[in-house]
C-alpha cells in the first residue's frame, strides 16, 4: 500500500471511531436546572438536573410508572417515568438528571433518569415508596 492510501485509510479509520464513539450523545440538548425551564421549552426534549424532592417519590399503576418532583430549591417540575427500573436508584433528597419531553402541565415525561452511584447515598435517605393504583 502506498503512502497516500495509508493516509486515507488512517483518516477514514479515525472518522469511523469518532462517529461510533459520539453516537447517541445529544449535542443540542443543553443541561438545564429546574428554574431554567420556561414556556419556550414546552413540547421539546429537555435535560434537567435537580434534586428529588422529599415526600414526592412514588410508584403508580402497579409499579409500572415512577413519579416524583424534581427541584433546584427555587422551582419544581413533576417527572413521570415509565421504563426500565432495574437500575433506577432514585432516592429522595438526592441528585437526579432526567431526559424527556417537557409538557404544558409542568411535567417531564422522562425516557432516561441518571442518578448517583448507590454507594454514595446517605443512610438517612428515603427509598422509593410503592403505591399500587389500579383502575377498577
Amino acid at each position: 500500500m502506498d503512502r497516500g492510501r495509508k493516509l486515507i485509510f488512517a483518516f477514514a479509520t479515525i472518522a469511523v471511531v469518532l462517529v461510533v464513539g459520539l453516537w447517541g450523545i445529544p449535542f443540542g440538548n443543553k443541561q438545564l436546572t429546574v428554574s431554567e425551564l420556561t414556556d419556550e421549552h414546552i413540547g421539546k426534549r429537555v435535560h434537567v438536573n435537580g434534586t428529588v424532592a422529599v415526600g414526592t417519590l412514588h410508584r403508580m399503576d402497579i409499579g409500572s410508572t415512577v413519579v416524583f418532583t424534581l427541584t433546584d430549591g427555587r422551582s419544581d417540575v413533576n417527572v413521570s417515568y415509565t421504563g426500565d427500573k432495574s437500575s433506577l436508584n432514585l432516592i429522595e433528597g438526592n441528585h437526579a438528571a432526567v431526559n424527556g419531553m417537557f409538557l404544558p402541565n409542568n411535567t417531564i415525561t422522562a425516557n432516561q433518569i441518571i442518578t448517583k452511584c448507590p454507594s454514595k447515598y446517605s443512610t438517612d435517605a428515603t427509598a422509593l415508596e410503592t403505591t399500587d393504583n389500579e383502575a377498577s
